[in-house]
């Protein structure tokens, strides 16, 4: 919807700036205190706060006010606006018997002594107070404001041009939050800036934050105190009054909250539906006849205490049973049936799949696997069922196989992708997110209500323009820049959650890795802290919580896991250099602290205590975040301390290998003898070829406090190493050479592995080894070439098929996906040098699970004219409903890898084919494995030409 508001003068366009704010005395309480926070809004804007009127026929005379502009703002059931539409002065055709939807435009001489309103019409009391807060959005307020600390716009006149604009009904009916995981952050935040629960002062800024959202929906906070229904009675009357529709989550059925259930019964034993039915059914009784004066989504079901799986021996009867139960128990409360809805949530989806019976005016809400993949949607006669169906969603979860709920760890390319394949299945009834702690989620949380408010407002061929649209809402003084950076922090954030990154996630060694990977989030603060510096103190921060921070953060934790790897790798090397790496990681650990203990200081501790979750220090062998931070495994070295002789005081460590023994006395080499035997694989260098790298690399270093000059020398004269000669002491321990080929220079059809020497004037003495290859591909070729012994295919460069290619999804941005949803053929041009006789086909998908278990996905794989058959993407769980063997590796990585073995594989070209046959499916990279495919966790970088 395009914005009316201007803020420079033009004919016929209307002044705004200090125009009353005109409501129907009347109308619904939401739309008077909506009306409320206009004016307050443009009192931010322009500096002066315009009237409130609520307005009675007969007793109020707007035209005593003296005013020539008003602004009318109501519910088509307003007296006020049926007068308007009665003198034909106002036309709703567009918005009438629509749900939630509104219209904003200008009409001349509504009333006696008034020369023009602004008129915000709402079908229903939701439609006016969106039509509202989409008019504080024109003048420049974000509906962040508060809570992100967004600085408007400063105006002096708004205008508002002539023409009508309307919006709605949502794609989505009932969208919102789940406020979950609270502590220690949210709950320790709210201990020390409201009180001892989670009141109605607390929840009026979340129901603002909502409708300025654009969403309806709330599964409130249940860790922290009993219940939002009794910490603070007004909680449910003000969340009527706001119009926000109160749930409960997937195990608090019939609007009772767990924490109501063991502040009276303590013991966990006791939430029984088997051992304890009589106290059970009058509890949920009881919520049931409190919702009822209530706008209320009622949920179903029952789970075992602590959010667990019942614990009877037929739990989808017993399940059935409470059904039949609760449904009695609506029915007899209310005279016509509420919302209803059964969170098919972890064991509860299994019981549905083995024929759980589910009244057709329920809502089946499915789930994600709790970290964005959705398990299953509608399939068939479900999509028509009266109730619908909906998603209940995670930006954050806490469990296996590893918490998240730090910082926004959640790529929006992801969220968008599955949130279309949801839409696009009809479950469009209820979207829930589960937020965590609100605050870190801005990003995130605002593409998923926009998408559940218009499911098409972000397109496949312009994804970009989301991050534009929020930079301008909310760091608009560089928001070009700022989406710029927020886009690529979200293509950083596709390849792993922060909290599932340790030390050895990124390969060190292995095609630059680690450093690229670190390289890239260092370049993004680098930018962020430029543009922070040039701006004023006002808009510092939100711009500092929006984006510096997130990627400042981000930064830290991935220098502190590299550096971390690094110590270790050159601890085992015995490197002199181990120990100062080893400080570094302290130094970062203490970063990492000192950047949230500026984050809670920021505007005078306003948000203190929302960074307080502990990310570093998980343990293998749980899911639970650990209780306070936590760097563990650093190595120290004795630096006074001579090397033994037989090892020499200058050690060598080549790209691709950690060393055969390192750190150890070699038996078969000594500092005067060059490496031997087995040992020549701890100093050969990754291949030279034509189309690969034609840079490598190897390190020297020192082991002790002996200094030492060193030289190099080589036979070859393409071959170039820089620096060829140096001196290691206390100011250079270590110190990297990178080897360079002139392929132009190499002898044509040349395959030799070439030396390097290197010396040093202690009388250390190693010989590097240069695999080198000069390669030819005859006559016209475009594709995909071998190098170092494997080819590497980015999906998106499929020459044919009816695949669509998403760039902004996928761990490196390069992703193929089924055009038509269910079924694509990928075409790829290959050309290999390396005979064998059997190869393998390594396949990355992006995440995803079967979500029609009619028709599960699958691959079917091409070599040639060779046929490899049918492959399912996800192995067969072993039960109905639980997530496939080896998901929770996948999730983690973000990828199911999966393999083809292939037959004989000559030189020369090929042709690849890939059949994608499902929803939801996307190919990120294919991997033609020829013998030399090294470790690494995105896989060998692709090398595609172009050869005419």
């Amino acid at each position: 919807m395009d914005s009316l508001v201007s803020f420079e003068f033009s004919p016929g366009r209307v002044r705004l700036d200090g125009a009353p704010i005109v409501v129907d005395d009347g109308d619904f309480t939401g739309i008077h205190i909506a009306a409320s926070c206009l004016a307050k809004d443009f009192e931010l804007v322009t500096g002066s706060r315009p009237r409130n009127i609520r307005y009675e026929a007969g007793v109020t005379d707007l035209n005593a006010t003296g005013d020539d502009v008003v602004i009318i703002a109501g519910s088509l059931a307003s007296p006020l606006l049926q007068r308007l539409i009665q003198s034909s002065r106002l036309t709703v055709g567009e918005i009438e018997e629509r749900w939630e939807s509104f219209l904003i435009t200008v009409v001349h001489d509504p009333l006696p002594g008034i020369d023009a309103a602004v008129v915000i019409a709402g079908s229903d009391k939701r439609g006016a107070i969106y039509g509202i807060y989409t008019l504080s959005e024109w003048i420049g307020v974000s509906p962040w404001y508060w809570w992100a600390d967004v600085c408007p716009i400063q105006r002096k006149t708004i205008f508002i041009s002539p023409g009508i604009e309307s919006d709605g009904p949502p794609s989505v009916k009932y969208r919102g939050i789940f406020i979950n995981d609270e502590a220690p952050a949210l709950t320790s935040w709210l201990h020390e800036k409201i009180g001892p629960v989670f009141d109605a002062k607390f929840y009026e800024r979340v129901f603002e934050l909502l409708l300025r959202l654009k969403a309806n929906f709330l599964w409130p906070a249940m860790w922290a105190g009993a219940s939002f229904f009794t910490d603070d009675p007004r909680n449910q009357i003000v969340a009527e009054d706001w119009g926000i529709v109160i749930s409960t989550s997937h195990h608090e059925p019939m609007q009772r909250a767990m924490g109501e259930w063991f502040q009276s019964h303590p013991h966990k034993e006791s939430w029984s539906w088997t051992k304890n039915k009589a106290p059970v059914q009058q509890y949920m009784r009881e919520g049931v006849e409190r919702a009822k004066p209530f706008e209320s989504y009622l949920t179903l079901g029952m789970r075992g205490g602590s959010d667990e799986a019942m614990e009877v021996d037929n739990p989808r009867a017993v399940l059935e049973e409470i059904l039949a139960f609760q449904q009695g128990v609506i029915d007899d409360v209310y005279d016509e049936k509420p919302k209803q809805l059964l969170a098919l949530y972890k064991e509860v989806q299994e019981y549905f799949d083995d024929g759980l019976v589910v009244p057709d005016d329920v809502t089946l809400l499915f789930a994600d696997d709790n970290f964005g993949t959705l398990r299953r949607l509608p399939v068939g006669k479900e999509m028509d069922r009266r109730g619908g169906a909906g998603i209940y969603y995670h930006l954050e979860y806490v469990g296996h196989p590893r918490s998240y709920k730090w910082i926004n760890s959640n790529h929006c390319g992801r969220i968008w992708q599955q949130l279309q394949l949801a839409h696009s299945r009809r479950a469009d009834q209820i979207w829930v997110f589960n937020v965590g702690d609100i605050k870190p989620q801005e990003m995130p949380l605002s593409m998923a209500l926009r998408l559940a408010w218009k499911i098409d407002s972000i397109s496949a061929d312009d994804f970009s323009s989301f991050f534009l649209d929020f930079c301008k809402t909310n760091v608009f003084p560089v928001a070009e820049e700022a989406a710029d950076l927020l886009g690529e922090y979200d293509r950083l954030l596709a390849m792993r959650k922060h909290e599932h990154i340790e030390a050895d996630t990124f390969s060190l060694l292995n095609y630059d890795e680690a450093e690229d990977i670190l390289l890239g989030w260092e370049d993004k603060l680098s930018t962020a802290e430029e543009l922070y510096a040039t701006l004023d103190s006002e808009h510092r921060p939100a711009f500092f919580q929006l984006v510096l921070h997130p990627i400042k953060a981000s930064t830290i934790y991935m220098q502190l896991r590299f550096h971390q790897a690094r110590n270790r790798l050159y601890g085992s090397q015995r490197r002199n250099e181990t120990n100062a790496v080893a400080q570094h990681v302290l130094a970062l650990f203490d970063a990492d602290y000192d950047l949230a203990e500026e984050y809670h200081a920021l505007l005078d501790g306003k948000w203190n205590h929302l960074l307080r979750q502990p990310h570093y220090g998980y343990s293998a062998t749980t899911w639970h975040a650990p209780s306070r931070d936590l760097v563990d495994g650093l190595c120290f070295v004795q630096l006074r301390q001579p090397s033994n002789p037989i090892m020499g005081n200058m050690g060598v460590a080549v790209e691709g290998h950690p060393g055969v023994r390192p750190g150890l006395v070699n038996e078969e080499s000594d500092r005067t003898h060059p490496s031997q035997r087995d040992l020549v694989v701890g100093v050969t260098l990754p291949p030279f070829d034509t189309y690969g790298p034609q840079t490598r690399w190897f390190e020297l270093f020192r082991r002790g406090p002996a200094c030492l000059n060193w030289s190099l020398v080589t036979r070859c004269p393409w071959i170039a190493l820089s620096p060829s000669s140096g001196r290691l002491d206390s100011t250079c321990n270590d110190v990297r050479v990178e080897v360079t080929i002139d392929q132009t220079a190499v002898p044509l059809y040349f395959n030799e592995t070439v030396e390097v020497a290197v010396f040093s004037d202690r009388g250390d003495y190693e010989v590097m080894h240069l695999p080198v290859s000069a390669r030819h591909i005859p006559g016209p070729f475009t594709g995909f070439v071998e190098s170092d012994r494997c080819v590497a295919i980015t999906t998106i460069n499929a020459e044919t098929g009816n695949a669509l290619s998403l760039s902004f999804l996928g761990r490196t941005g390069a992703v193929a996906v089924p055009f038509d949803s269910t079924d694509t053929l990928l075409e790829y041009s290959v050309y290999t040098f390396t005979e064998r006789s059997t190869a393998e086909m390594l396949l990355y998908f992006s995440m995803a699970l079967d979500t029609d278990p009619t028709n599960p996905l699958a691959f079917h794989v091409w070599f040639d004219d060779d046929s490899y058959g049918e492959t399912r993407l996800i192995e067969a769980p072993a039960t109905a409903g639980d997530l496939p063997e080896g998901w929770s590796t996948a999730v983690q990585d973000c990828v199911w890898r999966r393999s083809v073995m292939l037959g004989h594989v000559a030189p020369g070209s090929h042709t690849i084919k890939i059949r994608m046959m499902g929803a939801g499916m996307a190919l990120e990279k294919i991997v033609l494995d020829l013998g030399g495919v090294r470790e690494s966790y995105l896989g060998p970088p692709a090398r595609y030409v172009s050869i005419h």
